[in-house]
């Protein structure tokens, strides 16, 4: 699908969303073979990561990569939910529902997202019943983690240990939107 800004003459299309995916993968790798943490908090740069040649400093390389991710996953979640309903002949009006979280009428980000969305295709996928520990985890990831780093806050501090932690914590969030769904599931000849 595509949007086009004549204001901005832009035009945006959605990102392949096993891209999303690979993405997270090969810099989840780079942080537990230390690839790319070993290169933190040295004054040899650049830093060469998976995707890109950084040359600037190192928090706002993990602030950038941690934004990516969790953008990442905040565009996989409804995909995962999108194809899901899909894959089981839900109802179109249903389908329609995960182009736009925010309308399900939850109590912010991580009701909507991780409650109520992934609940379209069965109450017992959303995260709040399925692992109420991880939601109230999330709950504090947002709040602690993710809004700030969105509204003009950068990661400082505990690079390796703190891009790791991140990096771990959503690696726990795929695994639970992979056990209700399978990506191999849309590389399956019918």
């Amino acid at each position: 699908m595509q949007i086009h800004s004549d204001t901005f003459n832009m035009t945006l299309q959605n990102i392949p969303f096993i891209n999303l995916r690979n993405e997270f993968a090969r810099y989840y790798h780079s942080i537990k073979n230390k690839s790319l943490i070993s290169q933190f908090n040295k004054f040899e740069k650049p830093i060469n990561t998976p995707y890109m040649i950084w040359k600037g400093m190192d928090d706002d390389l993990v602030s950038i990569i941690c934004q990516r991710v969790i953008l990442g996953i905040e565009s996989y979640l409804p995909g995962a939910v999108y194809f899901e309903l899909i894959l089981r002949g839900a109802p179109k009006e249903k389908i329609i529902l995960t182009r736009n979280p925010f309308d399900l009428g939850g109590r912010g980000t991580v009701d909507n997202y991780y409650h109520k969305l992934p609940a379209l295709i069965d109450e017992k996928h959303s995260l709040k019943l399925f692992n109420k520990e991880l939601y109230e985890k999330v709950k504090i990831f947002y709040r602690e983690i993710r809004n700030p780093l969105f509204h003009g806050y950068n990661i400082s501090g505990n690079l390796a240990s703190g891009i790791q932690s991140i990096f771990d914590f959503l690696a726990k969030i795929y695994a639970w939107i992979d056990s209700w769904f399978d990506i191999k599931k849309l590389f399956q000849k019918s």
